[in-house]
């Protein structure tokens, strides 16, 4: 799942749920947000709203690599 650490704050690492949601984690302490950045549940209450939509909008590693295949299919075509 795609996960990034805040640049401003090394300490708190955002990660993608399987459900879709963020994860955050400082230390022993998690908050748990939408995609949007709109808390959920959890001990961290607050989260930066753009890192949420950045970590969420990952798309599926197989629908990317078929996505990137269809791409390469279509320049190849465009070659010849």
């Amino acid at each position: 799942m795609a996960s990034l650490t805040h640049p401003f704050d090394t300490d708190t690492l955002y990660e993608l749920t399987d459900e879709g949601n963020i994860k955050l984690t400082n230390g022993n302490r998690v908050g748990i947000f939408t995609a949007r950045g709109q808390y959920i549940s959890g001990d961290i209450k607050q989260a930066d709203p753009q890192l949420c939509v950045w970590v969420g909008n990952n798309p599926d590693e197989s629908l990317q690599q078929m996505s990137d295949k269809r791409a390469a299919t279509s320049i190849t075509a465009k070659r010849t």
